[in-house]
Parts: structure tokens; sequence; C-alpha cells
């Protein structure tokens, strides 16, 4: 029974490895997406174009997005919107791309300016390729 049993468990783990777990993305991402992440934030609340454009992709040029229309978006246009922080933020992923969505933060830390960051991965590199005002729906992007 014992050699049954071993041959049933050696069979499952077997074909559950077969069954696209090379395909699931890995978890390790987690931390390397929140670094980008915290990155940005410091970027942003630093005001600092180049370690902004470090961040992002160039297709977020396709787009027509860069360092200034993200420090816009942050800021405002008019640069009157206080920050503090990217806070509360969600992270869904797949083996190339990421969707952090999160919420532009003032030191009240009020959660009334959405941000959904799209990130690519590009040479082992987890760059924005785009961003905008934050959704409902993160994972229909996958």
């Amino acid at each position: 029974m014992t050699r049954f049993f071993a041959f049933v468990c050696l069979s499952l783990s077997g074909l559950m490895s077969a069954c696209g777990g090379e395909d699931l993305p890995s978890r390790e991402q987690i931390p390397v997406l929140r670094s980008r992440l915290f990155a940005l934030q410091k970027a942003l609340s630093e005001r600092n174009r180049s370690a902004i454009d470090s961040l992002l992709s160039v297709a977020i040029l396709d787009v027509h997005e860069d360092s200034d229309s993200l420090l816009r978006f942050v800021y405002g246009s008019d640069d009157g919107s206080s920050f503090s922080k990217l806070g509360d933020y969600t992270i869904f992923f797949s083996n190339e791309l990421a969707v952090i969505d999160c919420f532009v933060m003032d030191s009240a830390a009020r959660r009334d300016r959405p941000l959904r960051l799209i990130y690519k991965l590009d040479n082992d590199l987890w760059l924005v390729k785009e961003f905008r005002a934050g959704g409902i729906d993160s994972a229909s992007l996958f």
C-alpha cells in the first residue's frame, strides 16, 4: 500500500508540473515590482525627470506620455496638487505585463486620485509603458 501511495503521489506531482506550471508568473517578481513602484514614488517626490525617465519604457512615447506628463498628472497642470506617496496599491501581473493600481496621495492620504501604472518587462527590467487615471478592473488587461 505504501508503494502504491508513493506511486500515486509521484504521478500526481509529475502531472501537475506538466500542466502549465512553467507558464505561471513567478512570485519573485512581486518585490521587484514593489521596488520599481517605490523608485517611481521617490523620483516623483523629488520631481527628478531623469530618474523618472529611467523608469519609463520608450513605448510610453507611443501613447504621447513622458516624465513631464506624469509629473503633471501627479502635481496637477497648475502644479497645485500636493504629493506624499503612491499608496494603497495592488499588483496584477503576468510574465510580461504588470498593472499597479494605486492612489496619488497627499499628507492626508486621501484616495481621490487613482492611478493605473502599466509595466512591461523589457530585457528583464520592468518599465512603465503607460499610465492613466485608475480604474476598477485591472485584471481585464490580461
